[in-house]
């Protein structure tokens, strides 16, 4: 990478790997065998001299993947101002220490690989989320969680409302409750559903999360029973929303005695 050559795979099987330079006139190669007494390879050949025109180097380097990049900058995830490395951070670094220049997509995957080396996948999280919701009643009095999944056991919905939010809009609150939806960015989209209120300093007031694939009339109902499940029996309750169809109909099968405002 330090000199911008690339390489290509000539042969690769159980007992042979064998590389040549990406031209297909130059001396370059490394030729590796494994030897019959374990699986360990040995050299047979290298090459190391390239004799490829400097005017054919490819500065976009594709043994440079993702993969790669990720693990070279990893030792670097935290910058020295705090920051964690952003994509063009990545693809300055890259330049200055390597001279390659990347595209914006591989350095975003380079950033996506080396975080979950640092905090896991996003499958490896969607595991935990039962042991989540376990511990975060187990510690904290009165919070509700709700995980529901699919036929096949893949994440469906996650409902989440902590006991001090609920113990503070039981108290201190109007019973005037916000509910509305917003798609969520990433590999696996979805949409967050939330409640809100508005306390005595006018700050908005969090009651209830949830997640879920789409803001439909199953989802919109499913959340408003848990949220309705968490709340109990509030009397002259009120909502506002916008004018989503899903969320009118939850609201009138859920909670039949409140009173909806758009």
């Amino acid at each position: 990478m330090r000199q911008n050559f690339e390489w290509k795979v000539k042969r690769s099987n159980k007992t042979t790997f064998h590389l040549v330079c990406l031209m297909d006139n130059c001396t370059w190669k490394l030729r590796v065998v494994r030897r019959d007494e374990g699986t360990y390879f040995q050299v047979r050949s290298f090459v190391n001299e390239h004799t490829c025109p400097l005017e054919e180097i490819y500065r976009r380097h594709r043994q440079a993947s993702a993969v790669v990049i990720g693990e070279v900058v990893a030792p670097r995830l935290q910058q020295q101002d705090g920051r964690l490395m952003r994509p063009k951070d990545i693809i300055t670094d890259m330049k200055t220490m390597y001279g390659i220049q990347i595209l914006y997509s591989k350095a975003h995957q380079a950033s996506q690989y080396f975080l979950s080396l640092i905090y896991g996948t996003h499958e490896e999280t969607f595991k935990l989320l039962p042991s989540f919701g376990y511990v975060l009643e187990q510690q904290n009095p009165v919070t509700i969680t709700d995980l529901q999944c699919d036929e096949d056991g893949r994440f469906l919905y996650f409902f989440m409302s902590l006991g001090a939010s609920l113990i503070g809009f039981r108290r201190c609150m109007c019973p005037v409750i916000v509910v509305d939806g917003t798609h969520l960015k990433g590999r696996f989209g979805g949409t967050m559903f939330v409640a809100t209120a508005q306390d005595g300093n006018e700050q908005v007031y969090s009651i209830a999360f949830g997640c879920g694939d789409l803001e439909n009339i199953l989802s919109w109902e499913w959340f408003l029973d848990c949220l309705n499940g968490a709340l109990g029996h509030i009397e002259d309750l009120v909502f506002i929303s916008d004018q989503h169809a899903s969320i009118k109909a939850g609201i009138s099968k859920v909670f039949p005695d409140a009173t909806y405002k758009i």
